[in-house]
Formats: structure tokens, sequence, C-alpha cells
């Protein structure tokens, strides 16, 4: 209602204010929705870690192999060590890296890298993610 010289005027809500109205009211109900089913069926998951190499190059102080984790898992890790060992052969270490990355949420990825200073394209690379936290 608004007043206009002394009169009132009785004004009805249009046509779009009710649309805006109702598509906000379902976009809010999906989004709750989804989040708690989301954080009901993430309880009992795990994160399901994987490394891979994307990169190797030389550098100043030997060589470095950026990688990627990335987690398919329902669940975030925290403190994620990766261990990069380099094999000559089967069985004899040559040299042993890790880095610990700090998180890594469900559904994505998160880039590292490993300085060695042995040539990892020389020996066997075993590169994994070795354990994680609960956040």
């Amino acid at each position: 209602m608004t007043r206009s010289r002394g009169k009132i005027v009785r004004r009805h809500p249009h046509w779009i204010e009710w649309t805006t109205g109702l598509l906000s009211t379902a976009l809010v109900a999906t989004m709750t929705g989804m989040i708690l089913y989301h954080g009901l069926t993430a309880r009992d998951a795990s994160p399901e870690l994987s490394v891979t190499v994307t990169a190797q190059r030389p550098t100043a102080q030997g060589f470095e192999m950026s990688f990627i984790v990335a987690n398919s898992g329902k669940k975030t890790a925290a403190g994620v060590p990766v261990t990069g060992r380099l094999l000559d052969g089967d069985r004899r270490e040559v040299e042993r890296r890790e880095v610990t990355i700090d998180y890594v949420p469900a559904q994505s990825q998160v880039e590292g890298a490993l300085r060695f200073s042995e040539d990892p394209g020389a020996y066997r690379l075993d590169i994994n993610a070795s354990g994680y936290s609960d956040p």
C-alpha cells in the first residue's frame, strides 16, 4: 500500500517479483539439500589419493620433478606426504625425497614438486602419497 495525496492505493505485486521470489527460494532449498546430502554421505568416505608426474626439468641445484596429487574421494585429506624414490633396478634406492602437501580437498587436485640431485630419467621413479590426516 502507498499513500497518494491522502488516498490509500493498493498495489499488487508484479509477476516478476513472484517469479524472482520463487526461483530464489528454490535455489536456496536446492543448495541446502545438496550441502546436507554431501555432509551426510561423506562421513564414512575416505580420500582416494593418486600421484601423477607432469614434468621433469633440470635446475641449478639438480632436477625438479613436478607432480599432481588428485583426490577423487568425497573426503578432504590434510598433511599428505608425497614420497619420491629413485631406484637403480628393482631394489637399490639411489635417492629419496619427500614433501608434505598441506591440504588436498575432496574432488580436486594440487600441484607440487620434488627436487633430486640425480637425474630421474636415468633411474626408475617410484612416487606415491604415503598417508594423510583428517582435517
